[in-house]
């Protein structure tokens, strides 16, 4: 049986395909794509950490000798937006995801290789106006941004950070869609519904979470940014709007938004326990089922 080999006589694979930088910013292979995204997630793991930490450091004296009240709360914020819409909730379906998927229903590729990268690249774009936020004085209402303090009152750079959270949302959405077309439309012959590892059963109901309530938040999101510019009174009494109207449309999200996080590990697990015990989940029908369920 022959295998394909690059020019130095190596097997040819997705590490040593092509070479340099661009070859690996303007790939298609899922693969890759996934290995961008983990180093893209470890960069936001070390700057959410980095507030961690000094935010610990302030807690070691009751006194705050460290840094201000003020300061202290952007810290607070800057590390929860940070850890939580750019690590904790893309981390395993951007990474896992996009490289596993494929390969466990016999794919050559994702369904939309090309939105798959613009995925990755709106994930970019959304932690560059975030990190701009933090770089221009940072922000200080709270990772829930909650209204009328967001809106009206806090004089940071909320708008940047809620452009970029809502940039993110679109590459939440498109990484769903691509998943549920691919396993929709791309699995090998042969493999049905209840041949798919749990992994798949996971990952298809983690993106059906995306697709329907990523765009509820990100619209909401978006309405503080306009309530912020021109005092349109959607959710500050001042103007009429009614505060309570934006923690339903946050949480409407913010709570499924648990489960994008936790299924995929689910998935992981159920992957690794059938692996070393070398037997079929017991239950799978009710575990794939439960998944959707959860969704």
């Amino acid at each position: 049986m022959s295998h394909a080999v690059s020019a130095n006589g190596e097997p040819r694979n997705y590490l040593n395909e092509t070479y340099g930088i661009k070859s690996w910013l303007l790939t298609l292979d899922h693969k890759r794509i996934g290995i961008l995204y983990l180093i893209t997630l470890a960069v936001f793991f070390l700057v959410g950490s980095m507030f961690a930490s000094l935010i610990r450091f302030e807690l070691m004296t009751p006194k705050g000798d460290l840094v201000e009240a003020e300061t202290y709360n952007k810290l607070f914020t800057m590390h929860g937006v940070v850890m939580i819409f750019f690590f904790l909730i893309p981390s395993i379906p951007a990474v896992l995801g996009n490289f596993l998927i494929p390969l466990q229903i016999g794919a050559r590729d994702v369904a939309f290789p090309r939105l798959n990268l613009l995925s990755y690249y709106l994930y970019v774009a959304g932690g560059a106006f975030a990190v701009l936020a933090i770089i221009m004085g940072g922000i200080d209402t709270g990772w829930t941004f909650y209204t009328p303090y967001s809106s009206t009152y806090s004089t940071s750079f909320v708008s940047l950070a809620l452009v970029g959270v809502f940039v993110n949302g679109f590459s939440s959405i498109l990484t769903g869609v691509n998943f549920m077309v691919t396993i929709h439309k791309m699995r090998a012959p042969g493999m049905t519904w209840f041949r798919l590892p749990l992994f798949i059963w996971g990952h298809y109901a983690t993106s059906l979470i995306q697709v329907l309530g990523t765009p509820v938040v990100a619209i909401t999101l978006l309405l503080v940014c306009f309530e912020r510019a021109f005092k349109i009174g959607i959710f500050d009494p001042n103007y009429g709007g009614d505060p309570v109207l934006f923690q339903h449309m946050f949480w409407f999200y913010s709570h499924p938004a648990v489960y994008i996080m936790i299924l995929p590990g689910f998935a992981v697990m159920s992957v690794v326990i059938a692996c070393f015990s070398r037997k079929r989940v017991f239950g799978y029908s009710f575990v794939a089922f439960s998944s959707l369920a959860i969704a």
